[in-house]
């Protein structure tokens, strides 16, 4: 009996007639949708597509099918999202991540599952890998991470949008009213994340560190950095999105040094091993109009 999803596979990339697009619906990559679609093909013994520069149309063949399995597909998907409209989601957040970011999600999903319920879990990096390594959450909303952090054959990352990683002093800061030079930031103590965040790789690529220099940087976690500037005049290296209403209140200050550093990746990670219907809803709504 051939697999029904190859038959949800077929009339994505019908309905879209490029593989690209289908890929996008599906969440699934280019290469498997075209897998997919000759593995059906082989199963039936038969082309159903003319492939061209212009896209996927479909054979005489391919329109055969498509008029058979076309009803049958869209009623057993409508079946689904009855089935799982009452199902909880537990989703993991960074700890550091403004709700603002997450809340338009959230948002869209709750317009299409009215009597679902998103279980938000707070966490710091490591756990929030291990909860989904085990499958004790469904999604993962952050910035993007080291893969040392995580397995990447089992977790996969979308990316959903950028953050700016910016150098934040105190609004007295002695270093406001000079010029900062790259050989000033060296032989200055920056205070920033652990060496698998973004703000950490993103500062050590800029400042072009050679092998054998002394790295002048120290490691602590957000609430650390955001102690030390206001007893300590300090420069530190954080996302600009986390600490903006400190920045429009003056207790914080960006320092500009004539160069900027990379934009930080944020997104979504997921455990491929997840197979629960709902996983692929969440997915499809956080990656609404990004290319994936």
């Amino acid at each position: 009996m051939i697999d029904f999803e190859l038959y949800r596979i077929f009339k994505a990339v019908a309905d879209e007639q490029k593989l690209t697009r289908a890929s996008e619906i599906l969440n699934i990559s280019q290469p498997a949708v075209t897998k997919h679609i000759h593995n059906l093909e082989n199963a039936l013994n038969v082309q159903l597509f003319i492939r061209s520069k212009y896209g996927m149309i479909l054979n005489e063949n391919g329109k055969k099918l498509y008029e058979r399995i076309k009803g049958p597909i869209e009623i057993l998907s409508k079946c689904e999202e009855i089935f799982s409209i009452n199902e909880n989601v537990d989703l993991g957040v960074h700890g550091n991540m403004p709700s603002r970011i997450y809340n338009n999600f959230i948002s869209k999903y709750y317009n299409k599952h009215k009597n679902s319920i998103i279980n938000i879990q707070t966490l710091e990096a490591t756990e929030l890998f291990s909860r989904l390594a085990n499958l004790k959450i469904d999604l993962a909303f952050s910035k993007k991470y080291s893969e040392e952090l995580y397995n990447p054959k089992e977790i996969k990352f979308i990316k959903i949008g950028e953050l700016h990683d910016v150098f934040i002093v105190n609004p007295d800061s002695k270093y406001l009213k000079t010029k900062i030079t790259t050989k000033d930031l060296k032989n200055t103590t920056i205070y920033t994340l652990k060496k698998f965040s973004s703000a950490y790789q993103n500062l050590i690529e800029s400042l072009e560190y050679h092998d054998g220099e002394v790295i002048n940087i120290e490691n602590v976690n957000f609430t650390a950095m955001i102690e030390l500037l206001k007893v300590r005049d300090v420069i530190t290296v954080m996302t600009k999105e986390y600490v903006e209403e400190k920045i429009a209140k003056n207790e914080l200050s960006v320092l500009e040094v004539g160069f900027s550093l990379p934009n930080a990746e944020y997104g979504i990670y997921y455990n491929i091993n997840n197979k629960s219907p709902k996983i692929n809803n969440l997915i499809k709504i956080f990656t609404s109009g990004v290319k994936v």
